[in-house]
């Protein structure tokens, strides 16, 4: 069997394509993210071997080549997946970092919890200000609990929950 037919075969199972596109609408939904950069995300995390150039991309994501360039360029912006490439062979080969994937959340995570110093902030500018203030201070007070609480999640993330992974 050819190589790109047998690649297709390992590729092409219609739930593996449906859990793509579901992790595809959950990047895009949450994230912001084109549905096509989610589709790159959730194969690289899922292929086997776990490098891929982006004429496979294109072709198992069956999406054109400068839409898998730019999202490519997208993703590694954000820093979960990187670029290789190896003596002797012409493309360049993209995997899924997956090792940076907390650093991402907890970089979002604490842009969330920016908001307490701007509720804050308005707080004292409507201070006093009955139901505007009201508002403001349920918000406040929310990123104000969930500020405090980051520092202890993290501490509880290096201390119990990094995988110990065993193949």
């Amino acid at each position: 069997m050819p190589e790109a037919e047998e690649y297709l075969q390992r590729t092409d199972r219609p739930a593996m394509s449906e859990w793509i596109e579901q992790m595809a609408a959950h990047f895009e939904a949450t994230e912001g993210m084109p549905l096509i950069a989610g589709r790159i995300l959730a194969f690289l995390l899922i292929c086997d071997p776990p490098e891929r150039t982006a004429n496979e991309l294109s072709h198992a994501l069956a999406a054109s080549t400068g839409s898998i360039s730019t999202n490519v360029r997208l993703l590694m912006r954000l820093g979960v997946i990187s670029k290789t490439t190896r003596q002797g062979r012409e493309a360049a080969l993209y995997q899924v970092e997956e090792d940076r994937w907390p650093a991402l959340v907890r970089q979002r995570m604490e842009r969330v919890t920016d908001l307490e110093e701007l509720t804050a902030t308005g707080l004292r500018m409507f201070s006093g200000q009955g139901e505007r203030a009201r508002r403001l201070r349920t918000v406040n007070e929310f990123y104000k609990w969930l500020s405090g609480e980051m520092p202890e999640l993290w501490r509880r993330w290096e201390r119990e929950g990094k995988p110990k992974l065993k193949f």
